[in-house]
C-alpha cells in the first residue's frame, strides 16, 4: 500500500527516509536526508508545516497535516501526515498515505474507521463471549493505544484496563510486554500515560490498511 515513514529533526530536517518516502517523492534516499522540508513542500503549505512543528515542540503529542510535495518533474503529489515525537530524542516520526491511481489506498481516516470496527467488535465479542473466552488483549490494547493517537487523545494503562474490561495488573504486564516489543512507550507527558512507538504505528496501521482496502477476490 501506499504509505511512507520518515524521521526528522524537530526543526524539519530530514535524518532517515524509508523506500515509501523515496517512492512518494520520487527521490533518491541521498537527495532527502539532510534537506529541510521546505525544499521539497509546495510554497503554499510551508506556513501550516511550520505551524505543524511549533506545536509539536511542547511534545503534546501527534499531529495530522494535509500537504503537497513537489516532484522532480514538476509536478506535485498529496499526502496526508501523521506526525509524533520520538520519546527521550529531539526527533520526530512521521507517517504519511497518499492517493495511488493504481493502489488502493487507506487514508487516515479509513483506517481510523477500521481501527473502529475492530474495537467495536473486540468490546462486542468479550461482552457476548467474556474476556475469559477473548484471546487477543494485545490487539485491543494496541488498538486503544492508536485511537488515542488518531484522536489527539491522552490514553493511560488504566485508561485502557477500562475501556476493555480488564484487571489494571494485567493490563500492566502486556503493557509492559508490548514496550519490551518495541510496539508502545511512554507518553511525553508524565504519570502512566503511554502511546504507540514508530514501529507500534507501523505494525498497527499495516493491519487497518489490510482492514481498510476491499479485497480484490479476483486475484485470490
Amino acid at each position: 500500500m501506499p504509505t511512507a515513514h520518515c524521521v526528522s529533526t524537530n526543526s524539519g530536517i530530514i535524518k532517515s527516509v524509508d523506500a515509501g518516502f523515496c517512492a512518494l517523492l520520487q527521490r533518491r534516499e541521498s537527495d532527502l536526508v539532510g534537506v529541510s522540508y521546505q525544499s521539497i513542500t509546495v510554497a503554499a503549505d510551508i506556513p501550516k508545516s511550520a505551524e505543524m512543528l511549533q506545536s509539536l515542540s511542547d511534545r503534546t503529542g501527534p499531529r495530522r497535516l494535509r500537504k503537497r510535495y513537489h516532484r522532480p518533474d514538476g509536478t506535485f503529489i498529496e499526502a496526508d501526515l501523521l506526525v509524533s515525537p520520538i520519546e527521550g530524542t529531539d526527533d520526530l516520526v512521521t507517517t504519511l498515505a497518499w492517493e495511488d491511481q493504481q493502489t488502493p489506498v487507506a487514508t487516515p481516516l479509513g483506517m481510523w474507521k477500521a481501527a473502529l470496527r475492530v474495537r467495536h467488535l473486540y468490546l462486542l465479542r468479550m461482552q457476548e463471549l467474556g474476556t475469559d473466552l477473548f484471546c487477543d488483549f494485545v490487539g485491543a490494547i494496541l488498538i486503544q493505544a492508536y485511537l488515542a493517537e488518531a484522536e489527539g487523545r491522552i490514553v493511560t494503562v488504566d485508561d485502557i484496563a477500562d475501556s476493555i474490561g480488564l484487571k489494571h495488573d494485567t493490563t500492566t504486564r502486556w503493557v509492559q510486554a508490548l514496550r519490551q516489543r518495541d510496539l508502545l512507550q511512554a507518553a511525553a507527558s508524565t504519570g502512566t500515560a503511554i502511546q504507540l512507538s514508530h514501529l507500534g504505528i507501523i505494525k498497527v496501521e499495516r493491519l487497518m490498511s489490510a482492514i481498510a482496502n476491499p479485497i480484490d477476490h479476483q486475484a485470490i
